[in-house]
């Protein structure tokens, strides 16, 4: 019983942050049990637990119609720096394109930037052309993370190995070659940061 009441408590939240991404406020408990498959009387039941909790806020708005007046726990708002090349390295990002306003929980502690994929060399771990990748800050990377780099002037997202005498940046898509870097290029070779969250149909 424990399993199914966290398995419940778990889907709401989720939607409830889902649904505040996409439209800039807190669902209703129509909108919950429409997007969670949840009877509203469980729904109900549920946020008033997370009320009592002081995990959410809600208010009755339209008659008997529940709205969130916040979602759960803290947001942080992070920039979005355009495209990142999932291919071949291309031109560095410079220019914030828009700001997104992302979960605390989502991606824990940290500062964080958000990089628009382009091509199709990491799609076997799910990052497609045109997603989002948020991005932690820093410059060191554990072997096998996937990291955001400079390669000389130019960026890529690629999986990270680095070894005595060279850095091999690997794809998740077995068309695409290793990158190869040594000597020189390795030397100029800079992790940006560590991507943790993809978000898809966020355009």
């Amino acid at each position: 019983m424990r399993r199914k009441n966290e398995e419940i408590f778990t889907a709401i939240r989720e939607f409830i942050n889902s649904y505040y991404l996409e439209n800039g406020r807190g669902p209703s408990t129509r909108d919950i049990e429409a997007g969670t498959g949840i009877q509203r009387i469980t729904v109900q039941r549920y946020l008033q637990t997370m009320k009592e909790n002081g995990e959410i806020e809600y208010g009755e708005r339209r008659g008997t119609r529940n709205a969130f007046s916040r979602t759960i726990g803290e947001h942080i708002m992070v920039p979005c720096y355009g495209t990142i090349k999932c291919g071949l390295p291309n031109d560095p990002f410079v220019d914030i394109t828009e700001t997104v306003r992302l979960p605390r929980s989502w991606v824990g502690d940290g500062d964080f930037y958000i990089l628009e994929a382009d091509g199709d060399s990491m799609k076997d771990i799910g990052i497609d052309s045109g997603d989002l990748v948020v991005i932690r800050k820093q410059d060191t990377a554990n072997p096998g993370q996937v990291v955001a780099a400079l390669c000389g002037d130019e960026a890529t997202l690629k999986r990270y190995f680095p070894e005595a005498d060279r850095i091999v940046l690997k794809p998740e898509n077995a068309a695409y070659p290793d990158i190869v870097l040594s000597g020189e290029e390795a030397e100029r070779f800079r992790i940006q940061g560590v991507a943790v969250k993809i978000i898809k149909g966020v355009r």
